[in-house]
């Protein structure tokens, strides 16, 4: 969780090496299904990611709205805030965290692409799990707004 996005990944790209970022911005016109604390919701946020292997880092930086990224950002400051999960069968997935009492925190669908929940997993693992499905994780994001270092010709 960041308070600047852009700043953030250009200082990971500088000192670390860590890039490139492709930036998206969500928000209800691309991202529908958006629930916090099991309301509806319409929020808005910009998501910076960048690849390291097999892991993908996310810089989420809240932009507007009630969501558990300004409520974590306002409560811990920036931060690690959650791990993602892609898992084979995401409706079970969410029933049996449900049905251990994990309170969903947040929904939504981005891009129409692939489901995610965050799920209040810290009295068991100190932080914010994250499940989507595996089959759906394949499907193609569109092209990003922006990648830092810009893309060659762009």
């Amino acid at each position: 969780m960041v308070k600047d996005s852009e700043a953030t990944a250009r200082r990971y790209w500088e000192e670390f090496g860590i890039g490139p970022w492709r930036f998206y911005t969500l928000d209800p016109s691309n991202t529908p299904g958006m629930t916090f604390r099991g309301k509806p919701v319409e929020h808005a946020f910009r998501a910076a990611l960048a690849r390291i292997g097999e892991v993908t880092l996310e810089l989420i930086e809240p932009l507007a709205g009630s969501s558990v990224y300004a409520e974590h950002l306002a409560t811990h400051g920036e931060g690690l805030h959650h791990l993602a999960f892609a898992v084979e069968d995401y409706d079970q997935a969410c029933e049996y965290l449900v049905s251990r009492g994990y309170d969903e925190l947040q929904h939504g669908r981005p891009f129409d692409v692939n489901d995610y929940s965050y799920f209040d997993t810290s009295r068991a693992l100190r932080f914010i799990t994250e499940l989507s499905s595996e089959e759906a994780a394949d499907k193609p994001f569109p092209a990003p707004e922006r990648t830092l270092p810009p893309a060659a010709g762009g």
